[in-house]
């Protein structure tokens, strides 16, 4: 899997290299006021010079073009284009990943928080950095196996939120519950494990989700989400494929 630079590794990259002189203990200090001058904020041009080679590496990483979209996709509740999207690829891709490493669970349900959506997808080229914009954050792939109670508990969750990012489930949002819940076309069985994929932060707890706390099972993927995202758009740019993607009522108001 290709994975693109970062912004964050670079800059940690050039402070390393720049800091590696001697140190001094410091044994007394005095203050006063200093003037701040316009140039205070100017690069030392060492600093510069040493970066400068990578930061045109990465600008032309984050223009290079990995898909094409055939209208903007923004995010909405209880559903839109680009949640289905991101879900639907999610619970795709995270099927692949799981037989790639030979893992005895097969994800059923996908999950993107509606929070870690952070932009929009433009018509027409997608670039590396439309994707780092509505992806910013080094979120992983894992899976987290519940029972059918904890699944219904989730459901609830998303459904008081007014609708997320939600792949493999479908409900009706009633009196902020999910109604007649359905996995793959059958409804919930409370004793029945499930497999959903979704990102390390809200398998954590993250955004007060609690459903996913004390799983059967906790897997991490070690993949990025971002980087799976980017090589899943790159196949269907190499397979001449372009990203159509419509609301289909997985979730809707009774």
């Amino acid at each position: 899997m290709r994975q693109s630079f970062s912004y964050a590794l670079l800059i940690t990259w050039v402070l390393i290299s720049v800091s590696c002189k001697t140190y001094f203990v410091q044994e007394s200090y005095e203050t006063k006021n200093i003037s701040v001058s316009e140039d205070a904020g100017v690069l030392d041009s060492s600093i510069v010079n040493l970066y400068l080679p990578y930061k045109q590496l990465l600008e032309k990483d984050m223009n290079r073009v990995i898909s094409f979209s055939n209208e903007e996709m923004v995010k909405e509740k209880p559903e839109s284009n680009l949640t289905n999207f991101l879900a639907d690829l999610l619970l795709e891709q995270g099927g692949i990943e799981a037989k790639n490493q030979g893992l005895d669970i097969v994800p059923v349900v996908s999950f993107f928080n509606y929070g870690g959506i952070r932009s929009t997808l433009p018509k027409g080229n997608i670039t590396v950095g439309n994707i780092y914009e509505i992806m910013p954050f080094e979120n992983e792939m894992v899976y987290v196996v519940i029972n059918g109670s904890k699944m219904q508990e989730f459901l609830d969750y998303v459904a008081e939120k007014g609708g997320d990012s939600l792949g493999g489930a479908r409900f009706k949002i009633k009196d902020n519950k999910a109604a007649n819940a359905t996995i793959n076309g059958e409804v919930i069985k409370a004793e029945k494990s499930y497999c959903v994929v979704t990102n390390d932060y809200v398998a954590a707890g993250g955004d007060g989700l609690n459903a996913f706390q004390n799983p059967e099972q906790l897997i991490n993927s070690g993949a990025k989400i971002r980087d799976v995202l980017i090589a899943y758009l790159e196949q269907k740019q190499k397979d001449n494929e372009t990203i159509l993607v419509k609301p289909d009522g997985r979730i809707s108001y009774e």
